[in-house]
């Protein structure tokens, strides 16, 4: 049996990171999104005249740089890419979203954007949340709505990816779930075409109602509590770790986030002692059914610390509920 008692002060806050960099978020209209996005442009890799010296410029390689932005006045390198390497800015990527969302008829001027990007810039993440006629509820008070994301790299070390998933309105941050099937997944071999985009969130939309009904599916679909530990201790631990199946374990039992603090010698997931951290919005005081197992793999997935790990622990939602399933 998990062993749970309370803890009087919650855990501070933590530095988002994305591949050791750290991360700046800043959120508000699509356009005022736009004034926060660096420019980048290509340049020879070779290194800086020195007397006395003969340097020349690597036949193989360029260096992407950053362009003075805001109050640094100073072009900082990014990182080094091939010489076929198709350099695809953030801004250009921004206004692929603007031109695919004019043409499926939703205001980009008042449409509502979160930015996630790394000290210097070189990678970016950008959701974009549909208007409220996109939103639903799922049957349990709580609206749901569809977000757009892209990500994108200009030093070739996140391939560019427009996605469409879920977000429920109850919490600030977003306990997303993306279920949704239009994903475009590109390496920069080739110029950003702005209908790929447009692509994927016409594609979404066209799914959408599907989609509202899998949800619905999915929370008249009753969990055993017997069958979620038996799934916590194999199958969250062994694709997410220790403490992740142990942290599901207790949300699910208590509708609290958890934190370890017995001994792991002799224990697995579900007996291990923990302290009750604070409640996770939208959560009952126990999960009874798949929906609700499902926004407690999403709240796990969205404290990831790395944003590359938010996005890739999102996506493999859907296979560990297909093993709670079998």
């Amino acid at each position: 049996m998990n062993i749970q008692t309370e803890l009087s002060n919650p855990p501070e806050p933590v530095q988002e990171k994305w591949l050791t960099s750290p991360v700046r978020r800043v959120t508000g209209k699509l356009s005022e999104i736009r004034q926060q996005i660096p420019e980048f442009e290509r340049r020879d890799f070779s290194l800086p005249e020195v007397p006395g010296e003969s340097p020349r410029a690597n036949v193989r390689l360029d260096a992407i740089v950053r362009r003075p932005f805001g109050d640094d006045k100073t072009f900082v390198p990014v990182g080094t890419v091939s010489k076929d390497y198709t350099l695809v800015t953030h801004v250009a990527v921004l206004d692929s979203v603007r031109k695919a969302l004019k043409e499926a008829a939703v205001s980009a001027e008042e449409t509502n954007a979160a930015l996630q990007i790394t000290e210097y810039g070189e990678r970016m993440r950008l959701s974009v949340w549909l208007p409220d006629q996109y939103a639903f509820d799922p049957g349990d008070g709580e609206k749901m709505g569809m977000r757009f994301e892209c990500l994108n790299s200009v030093d070739g070390s996140t391939r560019f990816r427009a996605l469409m998933g879920w977000f429920r309105f109850v919490c600030s941050n977003g306990l997303v779930v993306g279920v949704t099937q239009s994903d475009l997944r590109r390496r920069h071999i080739g110029d950003l075409a702005p209908e790929d985009v447009g692509r994927v969130l016409a594609s979404g939309l066209a799914q959408a109602e599907t989609e509202k009904e899998n949800f619905r599916k999915w929370r008249q679909r009753a969990v055993d509590p017997r069958a979620v530990t038996a799934w916590v201790d194999k199958d969250v631990r062994e694709m997410w770790g220790f403490k992740a199946a142990t942290r599901a374990y207790c949300i699910t039992r208590s509708g609290h986030d958890a934190k370890i603090v017995g001994q792991y010698k002799g224990r697995i997931p579900t007996t291990i002692e923990t302290v009750k951290l604070r409640r996770v919005p939208g959560t009952p005081t126990q999960s009874r059914n798949l929906f609700e197992v499902s926004q407690v793999l999403a709240w796990l997935a969205k404290e990831r610390r790395d944003v590359q790990e938010q996005v890739d622990w999102r996506e493999q939602i859907p296979g560990l509920l297909e093993r709670m399933k079998k």
